[in-house]
């Protein structure tokens, strides 16, 4: 090679060694057909890399990339998708401040969706392990309480989130025995101040009202004394009648296999506790106030649900899908208390 030549490659690559430390520049040669020669390519380096990861094997790891770069001829290959975590989100957070009960004056509740009966059935079990009344409950089988009862304007909806009935034999209990939902869909024999009784349903919550004291419909208020009356004495107690049909679920709305709420209606003594079956077992749900039991990262949503009265009788139903505000018979009923 003649020393003109020499020099000519000498003096380019001083050059390029000036461009790279004045502007910060990469370079790379690229010889072409076997030849000596070597031509001198100046980039930005953003640019540079993107090439490079372009030309990486698809296996490669993925480095990220600058978003403020020159898009390249060959872009870079996309990150393999991650697989999909179980997560609350926005929508069910927003379902679930949806739900939580008002804190308006007198009986309250969020009872404003309509669910559909399904005529399908699920396959149950029931076992009965029966035990004591648990000495935290505030409401308890075989015990008479006292206290006075007002009236107000009900719908059968309310705090425990069933849906408005043609049956208003309802009532709404004290804010110390509704027990965080657990007296919702209890049934009570309430006896005026002239000894004539009547059932009531318990489906809300009085907030303002002390315990002993349950605030009945107009309808049912009317059948112990004169509406004008206001206020009467009374006693009652909590009973477990007869039933027609099985119990039955509800998911709630908004409920996916990411997360999901469920609660049990048509049911003759108090439920304690709501479990689905998950893949590790069985995992109890949390209740909540407006009477929906959740599973937030949706583990055993849409599979066996067991549920536990106030006395210890279990019952396990399958088949239960996630179906949102349609009721689902299971396969059998509670026994009495």
């Amino acid at each position: 090679m003649s020393r003109q030549r020499i020099d000519a490659r000498a003096a380019a690559a001083l050059v390029a060694f000036a461009v790279v430390a004045v502007t910060g520049g990469v370079f790379y040669a690229q010889s072409g057909s076997g030849q000596a020669d070597a031509q001198l390519v100046l980039s930005r380096p953003d640019v540079a890399i993107a090439q490079q990861n372009a030309q990486a094997p698809d296996d490669a790891p993925d480095t990220g990339s600058d978003p403020t770069a020159t898009p390249s001829a060959s872009p870079t290959p996309k990150p393999k998708p991650k697989k999909k975590t179980a997560v609350v989100t926005p929508t069910a957070e927003a379902e679930i401040k949806k739900a939580a009960p008002k804190s308006a004056a007198g009986s309250s509740g969020n009872g404003t969706s309509k669910s559909t009966s399904s005529s399908h059935r699920s396959s149950g079990t029931t076992s009965t392990k029966v035990a004591a009344n648990s000495s935290g409950d505030q409401v308890q089988f075989g015990k008479t309480y006292d206290g006075i009862a007002t009236f107000y304007g009900a719908t059968g909806a309310g705090n425990c989130s069933y849906d408005p009935t043609g049956d208003l034999m309802v009532a709404a209990m004290n804010q110390t025995q509704y027990d965080g939902s657990q007296t919702c869909g209890a049934y009570v024999d309430v006896t005026g101040p002239k000894g004539n009784t009547i059932r009531v349903k318990i489906v809300d919550r009085c907030p303002e009202c002390q315990p002993g004291h349950i605030d009945l419909s107009a309808e049912a208020f009317a059948k112990l004394a004169a509406p004008v009356t206001g206020r009467i004495d009374i006693s009652w107690k909590m009973v477990s009648p007869s039933l027609s049909g099985p119990v039955k679920y509800v998911y709630k709305e908004g409920s996916t296999q990411w997360w999901c709420g469920i609660q049990v209606r048509n049911h003759r003594n108090p439920i304690r506790t709501v479990e689905l079956k998950g893949p590790n077992g069985w995992v109890t749900l949390d209740r909540q106030m407006y009477n929906y039991f959740l599973s937030a990262d949706g583990e055993g949503c849409g599979g066996q649900v067991r549920i536990t009265d106030v006395r210890g009788n279990q019952l396990t139903d399958s088949g239960i899908k996630i179906s949102p505000l349609v009721e689902q018979a299971g396969g059998r009923q509670l026994p009495a208390a």
